[in-house]
Formats: C-alpha cells, structure tokens, sequence
C-alpha cells in the first residue's frame, strides 16, 4: 500500500521539535533520546532532519549528522500503523537529495543485526553491510551485535 502523497508534508526538523520526536520515538518503539540529546545534536552536533506528518498526524521522523564529506543517519522510524506504506522510503530519499545537492560522498548507520525489518528495508534502499559492530547494543537480556551499513554515492 502507498500513501498518496497530495496527504504528505515533510517538515524540517528544529531543536523546538524534541518533544514531538520524543513521542515518535515511543510510537515508533525504538529508543527515546533524552530531550537534552536531541537538542544539543541540532544546536552543537550538526543535527538535521524531518518529521513526515500524514495529514495533521506525525507518522516518522528521520535525523542525520552531518560530518565532513559524509552522512549519518542518527534516528529513523516510522509509527507502526503507517508502515509498509512508503513513508520511509519517502523520508530516505528526502536525505540521499540532501546528500547529493550537498556534494557528500557517502551516508552511513548503524542497525541491530536482530532487526530484519530494517536490514531489508536498508537493502532496498541500495545500503551494503560494511561490517559487525560486536556487542554494540544493549538490551534488557544482554548486548546484541550491529551491523555498520553504507552507500556511496560519488
């Protein structure tokens, strides 16, 4: 299923908008940042980033850092219930235009190796596994190991 776009607004994202990303980040079920984190990325870190509203709703989010001649992607989700319907893929796309407009030469994440979801929506998006980040994260039974994901673009 798509969404038709005519319901879509992308939204630059700002250090006013912690809270809501907060929210999306419960939403989305992945980690919440802490208020302080999120600000300090987008005044001091080189933070950016959009929130996608469908309709009056916020449905996902996407932040990325900005680092020298590349791109990191920080944050992404998508609320559930508005998954599998292009939104993510609307909001990737919307930073491989800023990658390419701002002449960077690579974009870059990390995903846990557990989240299959992710992997196939990473690999649909042209990103290669570079290599396994060993105990990368910890969870409530343990640490689980990441995966450091890349696409290049010049």
């Amino acid at each position: 299923m798509v969404c038709k776009k005519d319901k879509i607004k992308l939204k630059i994202l700002d250090h006013n908008d912690a809270n809501l990303i907060q929210k999306l980040q419960k939403n989305s079920q992945e980690n919440i940042w802490t208020k302080a984190s999120l600000i300090h990325l987008f005044e001091e870190g080189s933070g950016s980033g959009y929130i996608l509203f469908k309709g009056r709703e916020a449905a996902g989010y996407i932040i990325v850092r900005i680092l020298q001649d590349e791109l990191e992607i920080l944050l992404f989700g998508v609320i559930p219930r508005y998954r599998r319907m292009g939104l993510g893929s609307m909001l990737f796309k919307k930073i491989e235009k800023c990658i390419i407009t701002n002449k960077k030469n690579r974009l870059f994440l990390e995903v846990n190796n557990n989240n299959q979801q992710a992997k196939d929506f990473y690999s649909s998006m042209g990103l290669k596994k570079i290599k396994v980040l060993k105990k990368y994260y910890k969870t409530d039974e343990g640490q689980e190991d990441g995966l450091m994901l890349s696409k290049f673009y010049i």
